[in-house]
C-alpha cells in the first residue's frame, strides 16, 4: 500500500515530506496519522452520459 509522507523520518531510507512510501499497513501502523497519511480515494470521473433535454410543456409551441 502506498502512503504519503507528511513528516521527515527514517525507514528503510530517508523519507521527506511529499514522498510516497510503499509499505505493508501492518509494518507502518504506528506511523499512520503522525508521519504518514493514508492515500485519499480517487474521485469518480463524471459520466459522459448527459440527461436528455427537458421537454417543453408550453401550449402552442
Amino acid at each position: 500500500m502506498k502512503f504519503e509522507v507528511i513528516r521527515e523520518h527514517i525507514g528503510d531510507r530517508l523519507y521527506k515530506p511529499g514522498d510516497t512510501r510503499d509499505a505493508a499497513r501492518a509494518d507502518v501502523a504506528h506511523l499512520i496519522g503522525k508521519v504518514l497519511a493514508e492515500p485519499k480515494p480517487k474521485a469518480a470521473k463524471p459520466s459522459a452520459n448527459k440527461a436528455a433535454a427537458p421537454v417543453s410543456n408550453k401550449a402552442g409551441a
